[in-house]
Formats: C-alpha cells, structure tokens, sequence
C-alpha cells in the first residue's frame, strides 16, 4: 500500500476511535455524576475484609485513603477524603482524573509506603480506607486505634476495581451508588470490546522490567490488569496461562531473560518508570520476542499511560483507556502482518 494511502487509513482509524471514545466519555461521565441517586445511608454498617471485621457508626466525614487509589471511589460517590497517598511520577502528586474532582479542596498528601501512624493519628480520621494495600495484621490493628479501618478482600494489592468500590461503597454507606459506578465500569469494558473486535481472541503478555534485573516480571491472571484486559475479550498468552498453573497464589512472576520465549504473545505491553525502557530494549535477548519484531508491543512510559492502567478503578479507566485502546488496537493490527 502507498505510503499516502497508509496515512489516510491511520488518520480514518483515528478520527473512527476519537468518536468512539467522545461518546463513552459522555456516557461514564453521566453515570459517575448521578453515583449518589441510589444512596443506602444507613448506619452503623459492617465491612468484613481479609483482615478482620470493621464497624463503622455513622456517616464518616474525615476519610483517610492508604495504599492505592481508595481516593477515586471515595471522589467518584462524592465525597472528599482529608488525607490521601501522594504520587510522586505527578508534579501535584495526584492522579490527574482526581484533579477537576478536588477543585477547592486540598486533601493532605501521605509521602512514603510506609504508615506514618503518627500522622494518621493527628488527622482525626473516622475512617480509614486501605482496600488497595499491603497491611498486614499488624498494621490494621494498629490502624483501627485510630479510626475503623477497611483492608482489601482478596489479598495484598490484590483487590481488583470491582472490589475496591464495594468495599468503599459500603463502608461509605454508599453501596447502591457504588454497584451503579461497577455496572457503568463494566459497560465501558464492554463497549470497547464489542467496538473493537480486532481485539477479541488476541494473546496478550502484561510485564515490566527493571533496570539492572535479570528478568522481566509478568503479571498473571489475579493481577487486576491482566483481569480487565480479558474482560475486553483478550486472551492471556499460553505462557503465560502455564506460568499461572505453576505459581496459584502469586500476582506476578519474573521470567529470566534466558527463558523469555514462552512469554510471547500477539500482543506485548509494558509498564516502564524512568529509564527503565531503554534498559529493557537494551537486551538482545528481549528483542527476540516476536512481538518486540513486529511492533505488536506497547510500551507505557508516561505517568497517566502507566498509571491509568495499573492502578484501575472507576475513574482512571475511562481517563487513561482512550488512550491506551488505540494503542492495543494498533498491536492487534500489527500482531497479524
């Protein structure tokens, strides 16, 4: 095909994708606006999580978020926590899809993974929200001195987003408004899929690397990434299946170098900090893999394209997804030249 003509078709697929996605904006904006038609507000309720059982009295007021990206669903049901994690790949230290939700407050930020429980403590919470965490015991007995504190269900960040906004909707007596945010979720999810059938059936390996590191570590099916991704009718490389039989109970594994051929797949994505992409392309064993050749492979370097797609939840999946689909889209594309 001339090169003008290749142009055309990449600019009609464009043009295609940003109407596609124009339209799911409009419709998860109006479903995230409207999340507290159906509010429960019913106190004292019970949050039972893996760590233990959590009572909270009355609706809370002084919100505390801990771990990851409790602060969307608690924005997302309309509510403003006092205090929340600070990231530090952004320059204001929030996610960017919290930003225009936080206009006239300013939450104190939380540096550092680990509690500062003198720091929890003189904020006064009455509740603390830690559903996307690695607390353990230890630590949440601590924590519930403070305030009622919810942990996650499944395991250490382990909670998918699903979960998450159950866990908060409860515990915010919120839990009608929380499964309207799911089911809006999950019809995005879908949409996409059923808008984008080059996608359905393709093999897909989500990894990373870091410099220095012998390996690439690859997620497996529990990771709440790798989840969303078949929920948009991908399918998880063999490789990568055999990988998950053989380690049950772990959310990732590091492959060697060595042994990096299984891991192949129609479609190659990776999540980079700073540097560490041109270390991982740096290694001629990583430029093996047949999706590295054929430019199936999508590499996610900036903080919104990383972050959007590792720590998911109601509101960073219809932010980052438009521009990450295209990207899938294009290796799907590409996977079959």
């Amino acid at each position: 095909m001339p090169l003008h003509a290749q142009h055309r078709l990449a600019g009609s697929r464009c043009l295609n994708i940003v109407v596609l996605f124009s339209g799911l904006l409009l419709a998860v904006s109006l479903w995230a606006s409207g999340a507290t038609a159906a509010d429960d507000g019913v106190f004292p309720v019970t949050v039972e999580h893996a760590l233990g059982s959590t009572t909270i009295e009355t609706a809370p007021q002084r919100i505390v978020t801990l771990g990851w990206n409790a602060e969307d669903i608690v924005l997302a049901l309309g509510e403003v926590p006092i205090a929340m994690p600070r990231y530090s790949f952004f320059e204001s230290g929030i996610f960017p899809w919290n930003e225009e939700r936080l206009s006239g407050s300013s939450p104190v930020l939380l540096a550092g993974r680990n509690v500062d429980f003198e720091q929890v403590a003189a904020l006064k919470p009455d509740l603390i929200l830690a559903t996307s965490s690695d607390i353990d015991d230890l630590t949440w007995n601590r924590l519930s001195t403070i305030a009622p504190t919810v942990a996650y269900r499944s395991g250490p960040f382990a909670a998918d987003w699903k979960e998450q906004t159950q866990l908060v909707g409860m515990a915010l007596g919120k839990s009608s408004a929380a499964d309207q945010l799911i089911e809006g979720t999950r019809a995005f999810l879908g949409k996409i899929a059923s808008e984008n059938p080059q996608l359905r059936g393709r093999t897909f390996t989500f990894g990373t690397y870091f410099p220095g590191s012998g390996g690439v570590v690859v997620y497996l099916p529990s990771d709440p990434r790798v989840a969303a991704l078949t929920d948009m009718g991908l399918r998880l490389s063999p490789g990568v299946e055999a990988l998950a039989a053989a380690n049950p109970d772990v959310p990732s594994v590091s492959v060697s170098l060595e042994q990096i051929d299984p891991i192949d797949a129609d479609i190659l994505i990776m999540w980079y900090g700073p540097g560490a992409r041109a270390a991982a392309e740096s290694q001629p064993l990583f430029n093996t893999l047949g999706a590295v050749k054929r430019g199936s492979y999508v590499a996610l370097e900036d903080p919104v394209d990383v972050w959007s797609t590792s720590a998911l939840s109601v509101l960073s999946i219809p932010y980052g997804f438009p521009r990450f689909v295209p990207r899938l889209v294009e290796a799907a594309r590409r996977s079959q030249e």
